[in-house]
């Protein structure tokens, strides 16, 4: 298991779960990563938990933005689950809702 990330693949959906608290420049490249070694094959559908993430800068943002590029082409949003007010208001002044799915019960 990785520190940064923990992943969770069944019947072509992948649920990458965060496991740190900053997701910004000096975290960014180490989760590029750790994804890139522990991707596996037939992704379909993702899933993003980051409700241990209380923090995300523009660096962040990008090693989102990364994982979403390696789906299909017409996967849709990926779903955002668990994510905190700081995170949400983010991705809302971004304008990234069509990228990623903000899912209720963050906090």
């Amino acid at each position: 298991m990785n520190s940064l990330v923990e992943f969770h693949f069944r019947e072509g959906s992948l649920t990458l779960v965060l496991t740190t608290s900053r997701l910004d420049a000096s975290i960014a490249r180490d989760l590029r990563e750790a994804c890139a070694a522990g991707w596996p094959e037939g992704v379909e559908r993702l899933a993003i938990d980051l409700g241990a993430v209380e923090f995300i800068d523009s660096s962040g943002i990008g090693a989102l933005l990364g994982l979403y590029k390696r789906l299909p082409a017409a996967h849709g949003a990926v779903p955002l689950l668990h994510a905190r007010r700081a995170v949400r208001t983010v991705i809302e002044l971004l304008r990234l809702q069509r990228v990623f799915a903000l899912e209720p019960g963050g906090l």
